[in-house]
């Protein structure tokens, strides 16, 4: 199983997750953010349009009382700051205060329009504060500057608190949002990974094994159902399909063997005129059972009917043995058989397989070999892998046809000339299959190097 960052962050439910999340952020964000510009939108068009008109006033009375009755509106209207929070200045052509509760002209910084922005000192019962203020300036008759504003630090407070919010909120979604991310892809991928393992399980040959259900009916459950009664099915036609090909071969079998008998019997009765027939007849019935019994291997090795076979073999005395047995026929037939073994060549793998794939490469090997030859099979460790080579000085086999002889009852035009089915190297390409194991042809100028890759047992 992957580690869990790896698999998590590759994970389909993840990636929608973080989709969804990122929207829901967006939209969230976009949210606070309206809401935001809209109220300090609000805030500021009520607050202008209070001092547009008081500045409207301001100029009637200008125009009806003149600059002194002007100033003694202001001078009326002013208190310390600290009291109200409205700001009033009067002054000349040269910015110097008349009357107001400035002490000085501010310096105006931030523009909006005819809207200025400028900080003044309060004074506090704590303390004293830096505070905002929003003011809206008017050149009166005379060359006269009228000042007015109010203090917004409510304003900017108000704004402060919102933008906190805004950002607890988006933060706030986020962290749920990867909560339920993390709880939701550790209960999906706990049900794949089961689902996985149930597959792995089938794949290797235990047919009765069926998909886990979490009971919460959700859609992995109703593909487990769905699968667990194809599996069924599959299962149902797999065991009539192997009844009826065992039948069948235990059924042929049975007279094959006995027409062998019989056809042993006749020779040994028969005249000499009739004994080449009857050694035909009894070639072609040999013919017929290792086919057949070449068949049932593969069928064996393709089905993961032998994994109750499955045990801790060593190789290197595996290759031993089967050397042992072909070694009279090699020594009559004038080749030279060496084995290399090394000691501690196990795998994990079915014992009786594995000595057919053996004894039919070695079987083709003496095959092809011509007299005076040699054939060497060897049996060596690397790292984790446990390496079967078995070379010969025959013909070889072309580049371009090492693929198709690994087919059923292919046998390639410079193999005609000797006996046999085609199914030899089928059966040893099936026993690779079955053992996970890598199965490769090279030149052994001359000759053929089979060269067989098994992981090693632990």
């Amino acid at each position: 199983m992957p580690p869990f960052s790896r698999t998590f962050i590759r994970t389909s439910v993840v990636r929608l997750a973080l989709i969804y999340l990122t929207v829901f952020a967006l939209t969230t964000a976009a949210l606070f953010g309206s809401v935001y510009v809209l109220t300090l939108r609000a805030v500021d068009s009520a607050t202008e349009d209070l001092m547009d008109a008081q500045l409207q006033g301001l100029s009637e009375q200008y125009a009806t009382l003149g600059f002194r009755g002007l100033a003694a509106v202001i001078r009326e209207r002013s208190q310390t700051l600290d009291r109200s929070r409205a700001v009033y200045l009067l002054a000349d052509a040269n910015l110097k205060p008349l009357v107001g509760n400035l002490d000085a002209w501010p310096q105006l910084s931030i523009q909006h329009d005819k809207w200025f922005e400028f900080e003044v000192n309060v004074h506090l019962a704590k303390g004293v504060e830096q505070h905002p203020i929003r003011a809206a300036l008017v050149t009166l008759p005379d060359n006269y500057r009228l000042l007015i504003g109010t203090d917004v630090i409510e304003r900017a407070r108000l704004a402060a608190v919102m933008q906190r919010v805004g950002a607890l909120a988006v933060a706030l979604l986020i962290l749920i949002g990867s909560i339920i991310a993390v709880w939701m892809n550790r209960r999906v991928l706990k049900q794949v990974h089961a689902i996985a393992d149930a597959g792995q399980d089938i794949a290797k040959g235990d047919f009765a094994r069926r998909l886990p259900v979490s009971g919460h009916g959700d859609e992995l459950d109703e593909l487990a159902v769905s699968l667990n009664g194809l599996l069924e099915r599959i299962e149902q036609l797999t065991l009539a399909l192997r009844f009826v090909i065992d039948g069948t071969a235990h059924d042929l079998r049975g007279p094959l063997n006995r027409l062998r008998l019989r056809l042993e019997q006749a020779l040994a009765e028969a005249h000499t005129q009739g004994c080449e027939s009857i050694e035909a007849a009894m070639t072609d019935a040999d013919v017929l059972l290792h086919t057949l019994e070449s068949l049932l291997r593969i069928a064996q090795a393709q089905s993961g009917a032998a994994n109750a076979e499955m045990a801790v073999v060593d190789i290197g005395r595996l290759v031993s043995e089967i050397a042992e047995l072909y070694a009279p026929l090699a020594e009559q037939r004038g080749i030279t058989l060496q084995v290399g073994q090394v000691q501690g060549g196990l795998i994990q793998g079915s014992r009786q397989l594995l000595a057919h794939a053996v004894a039919n490469l070695l079987d083709n090997a003496i095959k092809y070999t011509p007299a005076g030859g040699h054939i060497g099979l060897r049996v060596g460790l690397n790292e984790k892998q446990v390496e079967l080579t078995v070379q010969d000085d025959g013909p070889g086999i072309p580049v371009a046809d090492r693929e198709r002889v690994l087919q059923r009852f292919v046998r390639l035009d410079s193999a005609q000339a000797e006996p046999g089915t085609g199914l030899g190297l089928s059966l040893v390409a099936a026993v690779c299959r079955f053992h996970h194991a890598s199965l490769a042809f090279e030149d052994a100028q001359p000759g053929l190097r089979v060269r067989l890759v098994f992981e090693a047992a632990s």
